[in-house]
Protein backbone atom coordinates (compact mmCIF):
# COMPACT_ATOMS: atom_id res chain seq x y z
CA UNK A 1 0.00 0.00 0.00
CA UNK A 2 1.00 4.00 -0.78
CA UNK A 3 0.48 7.21 -0.45
CA UNK A 4 -0.35 9.95 -2.04
CA UNK A 5 2.69 13.31 -1.00
CA UNK A 6 2.28 16.34 -2.81
CA UNK A 7 0.34 14.66 -5.59
CA UNK A 8 2.46 11.73 -6.22
CA UNK A 9 2.28 8.53 -5.18
CA UNK A 10 5.16 6.77 -3.01
CA UNK A 11 5.65 3.43 -2.43
CA UNK A 12 5.76 3.46 1.11
CA UNK A 13 3.84 3.05 4.30
CA UNK A 14 2.71 5.38 6.96
CA UNK A 15 5.66 6.41 9.99
CA UNK A 16 3.39 4.72 12.87
CA UNK A 17 7.12 4.66 14.80
CA UNK A 18 6.58 8.40 15.57
CA UNK A 19 3.35 7.57 17.19
CA UNK A 20 3.68 4.76 18.69
CA UNK A 21 1.59 2.47 15.99
CA UNK A 22 -1.72 5.49 16.03
CA UNK A 23 -2.69 6.91 12.86
CA UNK A 24 -1.85 10.68 12.96
CA UNK A 25 -3.63 12.43 10.55
CA UNK A 26 -2.13 15.65 8.92
CA UNK A 27 -3.90 18.99 9.50
CA UNK A 28 -6.17 19.55 6.28
CA UNK A 29 -4.51 21.89 3.86
CA UNK A 30 -8.40 23.22 2.32
CA UNK A 31 -9.29 25.67 4.62
CA UNK A 32 -10.73 28.13 1.80
CA UNK A 33 -14.65 28.50 2.28
CA UNK A 34 -17.31 29.01 -0.21
CA UNK A 35 -19.31 32.05 0.19
CA UNK A 36 -22.62 33.60 -1.54
CA UNK A 37 -20.59 36.69 -3.03
CA UNK A 38 -16.64 35.57 -2.28
CA UNK A 39 -16.49 37.06 0.98
CA UNK A 40 -13.79 35.44 3.59
CA UNK A 41 -15.29 32.42 6.15
CA UNK A 42 -15.42 32.43 9.64
CA UNK A 43 -11.81 31.89 10.12
CA UNK A 44 -10.85 35.41 8.21
CA UNK A 45 -8.80 33.46 5.15
CA UNK A 46 -9.88 33.37 1.85
CA UNK A 47 -13.18 32.84 0.19
CA UNK A 48 -14.81 31.20 -3.68
CA UNK A 49 -17.97 32.51 -4.92
CA UNK A 50 -20.42 30.13 -5.04
CA UNK A 51 -21.10 28.83 -8.71
CA UNK A 52 -23.65 26.92 -10.10
CA UNK A 53 -22.39 22.99 -10.93
CA UNK A 54 -18.35 24.58 -10.00
CA UNK A 55 -18.16 22.59 -7.00
CA UNK A 56 -18.71 18.94 -5.94
CA UNK A 57 -18.40 17.44 -2.64
CA UNK A 58 -17.23 13.90 -2.11
CA UNK A 59 -17.89 12.19 1.06
CA UNK A 60 -16.57 9.03 1.76
CA UNK A 61 -17.04 6.43 4.64
CA UNK A 62 -13.86 4.64 4.15
CA UNK A 63 -11.34 4.16 6.85
CA UNK A 64 -9.48 5.78 8.53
Amino acid sequence: MGLLIDGQWQDQWYDTKSTGGRFKRSESRFRNWLTADGAPGPGGTGGFEAQPGRYHLYVSYACP
